[in-house]
């Protein structure tokens, strides 16, 4: 069912969203409408009141490896299943590089597989915070010598434990392990930060961790998707989803070259891809905005993922234009049921172009996207609302 929110409503939530304010609103629901609830806020604080305050030094953690601070696959990309819950770090398609303590505290849990991510650690920090560190070749000889010990007590290859806080102490710096290509995948080391309850939090936060990174390429626009998401929406005449490829004008700035006509409600995605400094890899970029005439619509930003929701990949993903193999676009709009806290404490429903709430004629379409060393790039383009798309 294609569910559509009252003008006057989205713009009070949308306020409140981007700037701060709280209260009570109405229900979206018609038949809630002369009744006042709580239910959007609450909802929405449920999502986010975990990240409101990181509750840890993020200038306390380092670079965990000598290996390089070349980025194959960065925090919140795409993974067929899930959301990249961490970054890869190449390690040259070798194996045998140091793994360091990125903070001082503890090995708390050894973790081997011979699928996913193969051997791994987790160290706890006296802040609760964890990092792991997966896909390694072996561990310190201490931790190694004790799983070992426990795979010969059990009689088999897998391992999960988790361990005493005072067995195996660590120093910030200190070596815990070796990078290898044990579980699915090459040679790398994949790296993740979570909180005391678990969720992950993107690594790049912290600032010994960015600085590592050499980037001042601005992220790239390939191609833009404007979806019909209600009866009767059309992008382009048509009730299916229009793709159009994005020019490059200068560097970090793009246009679509021709108007695009949208009627009813539109979903607006993108294809958009970064890439450091003299590096292959492409990631996604980091941080969207989107304005309508100068007004700010929308906004995400890929700073933390609710622990056991990385398998909402296909609410941040279009899953159509992937089907399709037109590629990942991100979309820039929030979906009923959406609980990845990517979007400032946006709605449901929020991101979406209504007509309705348009004037016939040309309106501006702007998108700014950032990558983790705020990069920044820009899209332009001209939508074009008919008499008829006004209801």
């Amino acid at each position: 069912m294609n569910r559509q929110r009252p003008s006057f409503l989205y713009g009070i939530l949308l306020t409140a969203a981007l700037f701060g304010f709280s209260g009570t609103f109405l229900s979206e629901s018609p038949s809630n409408k002369n009744r006042a609830s709580t239910a959007p806020l609450s909802r929405v604080e449920e999502i986010y009141a975990p990240f409101d305050t990181l509750r840890t030094d993020l200038s306390d953690y380092i670079w965990p490896t000598n290996a390089s601070t070349v980025i194959t696959s960065s925090f919140a990309d795409y993974r067929r299943t899930h959301l990249h819950e961490g970054v890869d770090i190449s390690t040259n398609s070798q194996n045998g590089y140091p793994v360091y303590a990125s903070r001082s505290g503890y090995i708390s849990r050894i973790f081997i597989s011979r699928r996913g991510y193969g051997k791994m650690l987790y160290m706890r920090h006296p802040d609760g915070f964890v990092t792991l560190y997966a896909h390694l070749q072996r561990f310190d000889d201490k931790v190694d010598a004790y799983a070992k010990k426990l795979q010969k007590q059990n009689k088999r290859y897998s391992l999960e434990v988790d361990i005493d806080p005072a067995m195996f102490p660590v120093e910030k710096g200190h070596l815990i392990a070796y990078t290898g290509e044990t579980g699915i995948g090459s040679s790398h080391l994949h790296f993740e930060v979570r909180d005391s309850a678990l969720n992950p939090i993107n690594p790049f936060l912290l600032p010994q961790i960015s600085a590592a990174i050499s980037d001042q390429i601005p992220p790239h626009f390939d191609m833009v998707a404007f979806t019909p998401l209600a009866s009767g929406s059309k992008a382009q005449g048509r009730t299916r989803t229009w793709v159009v490829d994005a020019k490059r004008e200068n560097a970090g700035e793009y246009v679509l070259s021709d108007p695009v006509k949208v009627s009813g409600l539109i979903g607006v995605s993108v294809k958009a891809s970064d890439q450091a400094d003299i590096l292959k890899y492409r990631t996604g970029p980091f941080r969207f905005e989107m304005y309508i005439d100068g007004k700010l619509v929308f906004t995400s930003a890929k700073k933390f993922i609710l622990d056991g929701e990385a398998h909402q990949v296909m609410a941040y993903y279009d899953r159509n234009l992937l089907r399709a193999r037109k590629g990942r676009f991100e979309k820039l709009y929030v979906e009923y049921g959406n609980r990845l806290p990517f979007y400032n404490r946006l709605p449901e429903g929020t991101g979406p172009i209504d007509t309705s709430e348009l004037e016939p004629g040309e309106h501006q379409l702007r998108i700014l996207t950032w990558d983790l060393s705020n990069n920044e790039s820009s899209l332009t383009a001209m939508l074009s609302v008919s008499p008829s798309a006004k209801r």
